[in-house]
């Protein structure tokens, strides 16, 4: 059996207005006819007669068509609506529909503006609303229950006598209410018709619904497509509440799970890497992107330099320094062009910081080039990582827009778009604040009066108006849940857009090649035949992955099994 349908149904009529309401205007009656069809549907006609107290007035009012109810069980269900009509005086009148959680609310009256005046005139006015409601019949066992539930409008607190003309199909019993105290009078004086009497009460009274029980069979039974419409109609608004944060806690799951993930075979060693990879991303792929990893790429790149002869090395230590800088001349002819252009542009910004240091008898500090990087080789090295990248980040931006949709569909629906547009104000005025303290030299602060105003003026008046409509509006305790989805969403957002990119296909295969050749370096796995070319070729490799003593070893012991003299590259000038 259905609960009382006196707030949620929508057979109820609010009248509201966001002017004073109370003091413009006076509901003096309201006359409904409700007919009822075959199908169960209803076609309604509500008629207020209002009383314009004052010649300056808001212009228009609005009626609330409750659409949500709770059954005897507990679930909510949904009521169908269609406007057809809403009227002045006899003559049709401007609206808008505003989707609220408990249903519908119509504002019937021009707005006003600057130059159009549209004060309802002193005297009687008369409202007319026409729309169409269905569902309004449960089956119970062998019969059917036609729930016409008894309303009145009010307005801002003020009630008024309410006559009801319920048409109805004949057969129906009505089954006696369940109040000791009947909060209406009925009567029947031809069949099938109803005439239901409100008189004026208290406007928060809770009116029996009236059941009128029929054969099984009076009314057509629902399709199984109606049906499930109907089920969609009743989870709507929980389904899209719930979504946002399931596809950004997907998101998020798959994004961890499969950011690193270690594949489950790493035996099989490609030397052809070493050729087509900066040392300094293999640093930083191989360290996670860890800020320590900074100056283990830059160490790896001046390693790289150095095996490419572009200049000589102490060591390969933070005290190094590098002398007989040779890339001058091989930027100036067109085939030494081509060899300093086909090294990774990582190794050559490095180069190029080292060639800016000032010489103490040709020789330079290298951590005074590194000193002055500023963060410029990490920009290198995420360029170069990007290219393998097929572009736009499809999967954040998929999520970010399915969020960010399903939370702008709650808003709307639930009636809390622009309660929902303050919140999001507050927030990033306060993000914005935050910043400004923690981190100033992030924001671009005015540097004339326009700005500056728009800064230290507008920002702090915005501020006052959201913090205005969040506190002052008026929500019903069915909203507050759905307040709590939108900052769930809003949460889930800011997590989404500070998830890293999820490495692509062609970036997971070079870490695997990477990490594979790294167990070639400790000696885990087999690889390539050692010889000084790939000795020379790998060392910046292995320098990065924090192997390189261990690969050096092994070079050495090569060099024992071998028979050959002591490695002594050209390379490296001992000092």
């Amino acid at each position: 059996m259905l609960s009382s349908w006196t707030i949620l149904c929508v057979f109820s009529a609010l009248l509201t207005s966001c002017g004073n309401f109370d003091a413009e205007f006076l509901v003096k009656s309201v006359k409904t006819t409700v007919e009822v069809s075959d199908d169960g549907s209803a076609e309604v006609s509500e008629n207020f007669a209002i009383a314009v107290k004052k010649s300056t007035n808001y212009g228009g009012v609005y009626v609330d068509i409750p659409q949500r109810f709770k059954d005897a069980s507990g679930n909510v269900h949904r009521r169908d609506f269609e406007l057809f009509s809403t009227q002045h005086d006899g003559r049709e009148e401007h609206h808008f529909v505003e989707q609220n959680v408990p249903g519908y609310s119509i504002y019937i009256g021009r707005e006003h503006c600057k130059r159009c005046p549209t004060n309802i005139p002193v005297g009687v006015s008369y409202i007319k609303i026409i729309y169409k409601l269905g569902r309004l019949v449960r089956e119970e066992g062998d019969r059917q229950v036609l729930v016409l539930p008894a309303y009145m409008g009010r307005v801002h607190d003020w009630s008024a006598e309410k006559t009801v003309v319920l048409t109805i199909p004949p057969g129906g019993v009505l089954r006696p209410l369940k109040l000791d105290l009947p909060a209406y009078e009925m009567t029947q004086n031809v069949p099938g018709e109803i005439e239901v009497s409100i008189a004026a009460g208290e406007p928060d009274r809770v009116l029996p619904d009236i059941e009128i029980e029929y054969p099984n069979g009076t009314f057509r039974q629902a399709t199984i497509g109606t049906q499930a419409r109907w089920w969609l109609s009743d989870h709507f608004l929980i389904f899209i509440s719930i979504a946002g944060p399931l596809i950004a806690g997907l998101f998020v799951a798959l994004r961890l799970r499969s950011k690193w993930e270690l594949p489950e075979n790493l035996a099989d060693v490609d030397t052809k890497v070493v050729r087509t990879t900066s040392p300094a991303l293999a640093a930083y792929l191989f360290w996670n992107w860890k800020e320590d990893a900074a100056k283990t790429a830059f160490l790896a790149s001046v390693c790289h330099l150095a095996v490419k002869r572009k200049f000589r090395i102490s060591g390969l230590n933070e005290d190094a320094e590098a002398s007989e800088l040779s890339a001058k001349k091989a930027r100036k002819g067109k085939v030494t062009g081509v060899r300093w252009y086909s090294l990774p542009a990582a190794s050559r910004l490095v180069f190029e910081q080292i060639e800016k240091e000032k010489p103490v008898d040709d020789r330079r500090r290298i951590m005074r080039a590194w000193n002055n990087l500023n963060g410029e080789l990490h920009k290198k090295v995420v360029e170069e990582y990007g290219r393998l990248s097929s572009g736009v980040d499809r999967s954040k931006l998929l999520t970010v827009l399915s969020v960010l949709v399903l939370s702008v569909g709650v808003a709307y629906f639930s009636g809390l778009l622009l309660y929902s547009v303050a919140i999001c104000g507050i927030l990033l005025m306060s993000l914005f604040v935050a910043m400004g303290i923690l981190r100033p030299e992030r924001i671009n602060w005015p540097n004339n009066f326009k700005d500056a105003f728009g800064l230290y003026v507008g920002l702090p008046v915005l501020a006052v108006i959201a913090l205005y409509h969040i506190t002052t509006a008026e929500l019903v305790s069915e909203q507050w849940p759905y307040v709590l989805a939108i900052l769930v969403d809003i949460a889930a957002l800011v997590v989404a857009l500070r998830m890293k990119r999820m490495p692509t296909p062609t970036q997971r295969q070079l870490r695997n090649k990477l990490l594979a050749l790294n167990r070639y370096f400790l000696g885990k796995i087999d690889g390539p035949k050692m010889s000084i070319e790939r000795y020379e070729r790998c060392l910046p490799f292995a320098l990065a992955f924090g192997a390189d003593k261990r690969w050096t070893e092994r070079f050495n012991q090569w060099l024992a099994s071998e028979n050959m003299d002591a490695y002594a590259p050209d390379w490296l000038k001992k000092s």
